[in-house]
């Protein structure tokens, strides 16, 4: 099975899709749902420091940002 991995490497989130918009998607709803859990534990503050958003920024409409996504793609054979 071929896929891609993507991390949030600022949260240490990861997840995974068989095509990488697949993977950039599962990721975005897997950082959401890590803020979300966040907010419900009091730690949202912690959270947003952490993905470079300041508290204001967020209550202002910012909204939810992933800052940084990198895409690579790599051909790697591996041998059986």
């Amino acid at each position: 099975m071929e896929g891609y991995s993507v991390i949030c490497t600022e949260l240490d989130v990861a997840s995974q899709g068989e095509i990488i918009e697949e993977a950039i998607e599962n990721i975005k709803e897997a950082v959401e749902l890590y803020v979300e859990s966040a907010r419900e534990a009091g730690m949202e503050e912690e959270v947003l420091d952490k993905l470079g958003i300041s508290e204001s920024d967020f209550k202002n409409g910012a909204g939810l940002m992933i800052p940084k996504i990198y895409r690579t793609e790599i051909p790697i054979k591996i041998s059986q």
